[in-house]
């Protein structure tokens, strides 16, 4: 990856300087009204003074996360960060990147342009991880255990419609939450003042697009919409162009139910996971590489907290089991002697206990 800012990109206006003062944008009701809900996320999870990284692409959800977060906080506290996948033509990735830069001189805040080395691989997959990957260097740069980033409502619709047909359970289906850990953990640096892990927070969560375009009406400005999210050839566009669209003519407000419905499955999912952790807690020990848990307990639960336990006990000896691993393991509880094998380990009863233990021949967690 290559972090650039200012004259170190050719394509890039210099980073104007770090002071606060009062930004060169229009201020009225309408603005004041939007920036007060994205003041009141950030203070729910983000302690005053902190500071921040936005994460800004051009487009307009990321244009009005940058001004509403700026004037929530200290200009002299955030940081724009602009990437390049390198999987779109220049004349683009310069009128976006003008974007990003006028936005971030009439705010008075620093900007750092970046770019992949070479184009993004694995389809969109790819082109996140290697997006967060930079973001990550970047607070790090930055001193920021916090990212911000522009998904919406919208976003949010879409996340739970698509991970819904992909076969997600609760854990999928409640998509996004205002904070959350960093997507890649390996890439997820501790604060260098030790205040806790990299982490991402989406204060417009609760906003949906129409609101941010009337918010960029409000403030006489312009974003830049990525021609590439017309494409019906990307899941994620199918699920925007095609289907919300149907969606909204059984209800208009279609968008705001789903993710209303995400904010119940988080909800639930984590009551179930509590569950499973106080029973975990209770009825299990860990002996070296094992964890062992009475089957007896495990057969009383209901399904849901069951499962949850097992993958539990999975995660404290570094095995991460899917969907069709947790029902081979629950299968066996019903007998003594049963085993099935998991990736990197193994399950198995005996007349009191299940087991579940990492193969001494795989890597430790």
């Amino acid at each position: 990856m290559m972090a650039e800012t200012g004259p170190a990109d050719p394509r890039a206006p210099a980073a104007p300087p770090h002071r606060d003062a009062h930004d060169t944008l229009p201020r009225n009701r309408l603005t004041a009204a939007f920036e007060r809900r994205i003041a009141a996320v950030l203070d729910r999870h983000i302690e005053a003074g902190a500071r921040l990284v936005v994460a800004c692409s051009g487009g307009p959800d990321s244009t009005a996360t940058l001004v509403a977060v700026t004037r929530a906080r200290s200009a002299s506290r955030v940081t724009a960060a602009c990437f390049d996948h390198r999987l779109r033509p220049d004349v683009e990735v310069e009128t976006e990147r003008a974007v990003v830069s006028d936005t971030s001189e009439a705010l008075r805040v620093p900007v750092v342009f970046g770019a992949g080395a070479a184009p993004a691989t694995g389809g969109e997959a790819g082109a996140r991880a290697a997006r967060y990957q930079w973001l990550a260097e970047i607070c790090r740069d930055a001193e920021a255990r916090t990212c911000v980033t522009g998904h919406t409502m919208d976003d949010q619709a879409e996340t739970v419609l698509l991970r819904l047909v992909r076969g997600s359970g609760l854990p999928g289906a409640s998509a996004m939450a205002e904070v959350s850990p960093w997507p890649l953990p390996d890439a997820a640096p501790v604060h260098p003042g030790g205040a806790g892990a990299l982490r991402l927070v989406r204060p417009l969560l609760a906003c949906a697009r129409a609101e941010v375009l009337d918010y960029l009406d409000a403030l006489g400005l312009e974003a830049r919409e990525d021609p590439s999210n017309e494409l019906v050839t990307f899941d994620r566009n199918r699920i925007r162009h095609r289907v919300l669209p149907e969606l909204r003519r059984l209800n208009p407000r279609a968008a705001r139910r789903i993710a209303a419905f995400a904010e119940l499955a988080r909800a639930d999912d984590e009551a179930l996971q509590a569950w499973a952790t106080q029973v975990l807690t209770a009825h299990a020990s860990q002996r070296g590489s094992a964890v062992y848990i009475e089957r007896a307990v495990l057969r009383a639960l209901p399904e849901a907290v069951a499962s949850r336990v097992v993958r539990q006990a999975g995660e404290r000896v570094g095995l991460r089991l899917d969907l069709a691993q947790t029902v081979q393991v629950l299968a066996c509880l019903g007998r003594r002697g049963a085993r099935t094998s998991l990736a990197d380990g193994h399950a198995r009863t005996d007349e009191v206990e299940l087991v579940i233990e990492r193969d001494r021949t795989s890597r430790p967690p």
